[in-house]
């Protein structure tokens, strides 16, 4: 057998194509991968909400990391510990400063779970 290899995939451009969809031979390579004793985790800057459809699809069984590593979690091992670790409040306060200053459109700001926008739109 071949030494196990932690294997850390992305969504968007990576494990996803562009159609937001994982392929057949995609889920199938990563599956074959499991079997060889692999370990599979994702790895993406989305929230644990919007990666959850494709951790459940692969049929995981590890650790997740989400928010570019600012939240790392095991959905099926709640023994295992969760790691968040969010912006300093003050460099949040600086990016919607920047963000102000360029005059945006709108500002979202996520943590966990929780969205807050300056302006509610449909959109």
């Amino acid at each position: 057998m071949t030494k196990p290899y932690l294997i850390a995939v992305d969504l968007d451009g990576t494990l996803l194509n562009d159609e937001k969809i994982i392929t057949e031979k995609t889920k199938q390579t990563l599956f074959d991968a499991k079997k060889n004793g692999h370990k599979v985790v994702i790895a993406t800057g989305r929230p644990f909400r919007a990666s959850q459809e494709c951790y459940q699809l692969l049929s995981l069984d590890t650790p997740i990391v989400n928010f570019n590593g600012a939240f790392v979690h095991h959905p099926l091992d709640h023994d295992w510990g969760l790691f968040h670790t969010p912006l300093p409040l003050e460099t949040a306060k600086k990016v919607i400063q920047t963000c102000e200053a360029f005059e945006a459109e709108n500002i979202i700001v996520e943590v966990t779970d929780d969205i807050y926008l300056r302006y509610y739109d449909e959109f």
